[in-house]
């Protein structure tokens, strides 16, 4: 299943230009809110009409400015998961389900609320499920249609924090099946993780990065997905002779990386005692910040430092270690940006 995109809208204050080419069956989309996350998905159900460009699907043209097509939403064979699963407040369980059915479908209501573990629900209305049962019935519906494409917007947002791990699990094994391609909006790093193969990272209205996800929260390639992938220390720096210098943290590294105009850190990345050759970061003027399981502990790791980084440490952590008066950082672990 291929997936060929390349479209431009303008919004007034706003401008929404994605061009994407790939061939995974299990896409994900990362941005902050609001950087044109779900216009991407609407441009390619057809909710949304794009300005200029085409969208094609596996060699079909959805969209083509150029040649004056726009197949119908209900024509595209796409099945969209709004935030809201959009389920029929008056209808069952079973009627929303039927209402996805098309008139030439191989697959009854029955046979897919059986799928699904809906069938001793059947006949209860939208107001009478739970959040989780909601959305198995959101997404029954939409592989009732038997769509080419998935998109699903935003899919746990709507959920409670305790059930959204069982839900997610729940989502995983329902798509397994599922042969065609699915298209992941989504500002939660763990769910982007979870279900996507090939990630496209979006900042105001624009493509920044494109890759494996896997790769890209590794090793991301510019300061922008760095952040949205959860790096939580970025910092200007200079290559001179040899070194990458960092003036806001008074610290220097030996690369020989001369396109580098960031350095980033992720706060677990560090150790309690020195192993082989790391970088010593002291730890001055800490300020700590409890959290559920731990605490994240701002500080200046020289005395050159203008600004502070940031480690985590967890409970356990805390219970045989406490606050240390220096960290260790294998150079390795520093991310080169561009």
């Amino acid at each position: 299943m291929s997936l060929e995109i390349k479209i431009k809208k303008n919004y007034g204050e706003f401008k929404l230009n994605i061009e994407y080419k790939g061939e995974s069956r299990r896409i994900g989309i990362l941005g902050a809110s609001g950087s044109g996350k779900s216009l991407t998905l609407k441009t390619i159900s057809g909710i949304e009409r794009p300005d200029e460009g085409f969208v094609k699907i596996d060699g079909r043209v959805l969209f083509d400015s150029n040649n004056n097509v726009n197949i119908t939403p209900q024509k595209r064979k796409t099945g969209y998961m709004f935030q809201s699963l959009a389920l029929f407040d008056n209808m069952s369980v079973e009627q929303n389900i039927k209402a996805g059915i098309g008139r030439n479908a191989d697959i009854t209501a029955q046979e897919i609320m059986e799928r699904f573990g809906l069938s001793n629900i059947a006949g209860r209305r939208p107001h009478e499920l739970s959040q989780g049962q909601k959305q198995r019935t959101a997404l029954a519906r939409i592989l009732a249609s038997e769509p080419s494409v998935i998109l699903l917007d935003e899919p746990f947002s709507s959920l409670d924090f305790h059930i959204r791990d069982e839900m997610q699990e729940s989502l995983i094994s329902m798509l397994e099946n599922f042969d065609g391609t699915v298209i992941t909006v989504s500002h939660s790093l763990e769910e982007i993780y979870a279900l996507s193969d090939e990630l496209i990272v979006i900042d105001n209205g624009n493509v920044c990065a494109v890759g494996i996800t896997e790769d890209i929260f590794n090793s991301p390639p510019d300061s922008i997905s760095a952040v949205l992938t959860g790096c939580e220390n970025i910092a200007h720096a200079e290559y001179m002779d040899g070194k990458i210098y960092i003036p806001d943290w008074g610290i220097e590294l030996s690369s020989p990386n001369k396109d580098v105009s960031h350095v980033a850190l992720r706060a677990r990345s560090f150790y309690y005692d020195e192993r082989g050759g790391m970088l010593c970061l002291f730890v001055k003027e800490p300020n700590i910040k409890k959290t559920p399981f731990g605490c994240t502990v701002y500080f200046k790791p020289s005395e050159k430092a203008s600004e502070k980084m940031c480690i985590k440490i967890s409970s356990s952590e805390m219970r045989y270690n406490g606050i240390p008066d220096r960290i260790y950082v294998d150079e390795r672990d520093f991310i080169m940006l561009k």
